[in-house]
C-alpha cells in the first residue's frame, strides 16, 4: 500500500484554509469563531453546526457570553502608544474585563502575561477565559518592551462588546456498514498551530475517507472550542457517544520538535496499536508520551471515568512558539501536513482493513500446492513468521493486526498474504471485537 502524497494540490488547500481562519480572533464563543464555522460549512456543505446559547447548562459548565475586544491600547502621559489590539490582538488578554485609567508600572504588572521565554512575543493569556472565578482586566506585552519602560504612569483603555450569542461545534458524520464510530477531534480556537493546524488536518483526513468506495466503520469530525465544546456535544449526544469505540485527537500538526504518539489512559487499547502501527509503517521518527504528558485537549473529555473511551493523539511537540504570538502561518512546514495525512491514513486503512480469520476446514492447507509457502533453507526467517508463528495462531479470536504484532511482520503484508488465503477458500472474516469498548454508565443514556 502506498500513500498519495499528491501534495501541491493538498498543501493548497490546507495552506488556504489555515491562512483564511487563523487571522480571526477565536475565543470559545466569538464573532471570529461565528465567522469560522461559516468557513467551515462553506468547505464542508455536509457538516451540522451544533449551536449551544449563552447560559445554557450542562451539569457545572455554563457557556459564556459572546466577547470581542473593540479597543485596546497603552499609552505613556505624551500620549505614545506603547501598544495596542491594532497590533496584536493579545495584547488584551480574551475575555478581559474593561478598563479605563491611568495606573503606576507596579499596578500594570498585577493584571501583566509576558513570556520570558519568547520575550519579543505577546502572549494567549486565557485564563479569564476559563478560571470562573477570575473577573479581571489583563493585558500581554512582550518582555523586552516591558522591560524598557520607565516607571511612570500609563493609560490603559480596554472596551469590549459582550453579548448573547452561541457556541458552536462542527460535526461531519461518515455512516458506514457499522454504527461503530471513530471521533476524530481537533480544537478551533485560539491560534494558528495550535490547534488550526489540527483542524484543516482533519477536514482532509475527512475528504479522504469520503473518498472511500466503501466503509466499513462509521467516522465522525468534531472541531470544538476547547475541552467546553466536546463537553457539551458530549453530554447532548450521549446516543452518539454510545457508538464510540474510540477518538483521535489531532494536536499542532504544522510545526514542533518530532511526531508524538499520545497513549490512551487506559492502557494498550486497540485504537493506540492501530496508530502506532500508523506511525511506524511510515518511518517518520517518533517518540511516545503518556496520557497526561505533551499538549491535552479534548481525549480528556472521552477518557473521563463517566466516560470511559479510549483516545489517542498525534501531535508535534514541543513548539516554543506555543501560546504566542510568533503561532502563525509564517511557522508553519507544510511538509508536516503531508506526514500527518500519511499516518493519518495509514490508521484509517488499518481500521478499515482489519479482520479477524478463521480456518474454514480442520487440517492445515497444503501450503506449497497453493503457493503459500515459504522454503525453511531458502528463507528461513519468512517461514519462521509467515508458516509457523503467523498461522499458528490464527485462533479465531486474534485479528490481522493482532497476528501482524505476534509475528513482528508489516500489517499490510500480513493483510495481503491472508488474502491469499481468502481467495483460496482457506479462511473466512469474522469482525474484530473491540475488547475495548468501555460502555457509558446507565445513567448517562437518560440526560
Amino acid at each position: 500500500m502506498s500513500f498519495n502524497r499528491d501534495s501541491p494540490t493538498r498543501i493548497k488547500r490546507i495552506m488556504s484554509l489555515l491562512e483564511e481562519i487563523s487571522v480571526l480572533p477565536r475565543m470559545i464563543v466569538s464573532p471570529g469563531l461565528d465567522r469560522a464555522f461559516e468557513i467551515i460549512k462553506r468547505e464542508i456543505p455536509g457538516v451540522i453546526i451544533h449551536e449551544y446559547p449563552t447560559g445554557s447548562e450542562c451539569e457545572d459548565w455554563i457557556v459564556p457570553l459572546s466577547w470581542r475586544v473593540t479597543e485596546g491600547f497603552i499609552r505613556n502621559d505624551s500620549g505614545t502608544t506603547i501598544a495596542s489590539i491594532d497590533e496584536n490582538i493579545l495584547f488584551v488578554a480574551p475575555y478581559s474585563e474593561p478598563i479605563d485609567g491611568w495606573f503606576t508600572k507596579d499596578e500594570i504588572k498585577k493584571h501583566l502575561t509576558t513570556r520570558p521565554d519568547r520575550p519579543d512575543a505577546f502572549a494567549l493569556e486565557h485564563r479569564n477565559a476559563y478560571n470562573y472565578q477570575l473577573i479581571d482586566w489583563g493585558i500581554t506585552l512582550p518582555l523586552n518592551r516591558w522591560q524598557k519602560l520607565p516607571e511612570s504612569r500609563y493609560h490603559i483603555k480596554i472596551e469590549v462588546e459582550r453579548k448573547f450569542g452561541t457556541m458552536k461545534v462542527a460535526e461531519y458524520f461518515l455512516p458506514g456498514e457499522r454504527p461503530e464510530t471513530i471521533c476524530i477531534c481537533a480544537h478551533i480556537d485560539e491560534l494558528c498551530n495550535d490547534d488550526l493546524s489540527g483542524c484543516v488536518t482533519a477536514i482532509e483526513l475527512m475528504h479522504y475517507i469520503e473518498s472511500l468506495t466503501k466503509r466499513r466503520y462509521s467516522y465522525q469530525m468534531l472541531l470544538v472550542p476547547e475541552m467546553i465544546g466536546c463537553i457539551f456535544f458530549v453530554h447532548h449526544n450521549y446516543d452518539k457517544i454510545a457508538n464510540t469505540i474510540g477518538m483521535f485527537n489531532l494536536e499542532t500538526i504544522g510545526v514542533g520538535d518530532k511526531w508524538h504518539l499520545k497513549k490512551a489512559f487506559q492502557g494498550n487499547t486497540r485504537i493506540e496499536q492501530i496508530l502506532r502501527v500508523a506511525v511506524t509503517k511510515t518511518g517518520h521518527p517518533f517518540n511516545e508520551i503518556n496520557f497526561f504528558e505533551g499538549y491535552g485537549n479534548d481525549e480528556r473529555v472521552f477518557a473521563w471515568p463517566a466516560i470511559n473511551l479510549p483516545g489517542v493523539s498525534l501531535q508535534r511537540f514541543p513548539f516554543p512558539q506555543y501560546h504566542t504570538s510568533e503561532d502563525t502561518p509564517s511557522i508553519i512546514n507544510s511538509e508536516n501536513f503531508i506526514q500527518a495525512l500519511e499516518i493519518s491514513e495509514n490508521f484509517v486503512n488499518i481500521l478499515e482493513k482489519d479482520y479477524v480469520p478463521n480456518y474454514i476446514n480442520k487440517l492445515q492447507p497444503w501450503l506449497t500446492k497453493r503457493n503459500l509457502y515459504y522454503d525453511s533453507i531458502q528463507n528461513p526467517n519468512n517461514f519462521h513468521k509467515f508458516n509457523n508463528t503467523l498461522l499458528y495462531n490464527i485462533n479465531g479470536r486474534n485479528s490481522v493486526l493482532d497476528l501482524s504484532q505476534i509475528a513482528q511482520l508489516d500489517f499490510f503484508d500480513v493483510f495481503d498474504y491472508l488474502n491469499k488465503f481468502l481467495e483460496q477458500g482457506l479462511i473466512n472474516k469474522a469482525e474484530v471485537n473491540w475488547e475495548n469498548k468501555l460502555f457509558l454508565n446507565d445513567s448517562l443514556h437518560h440526560p
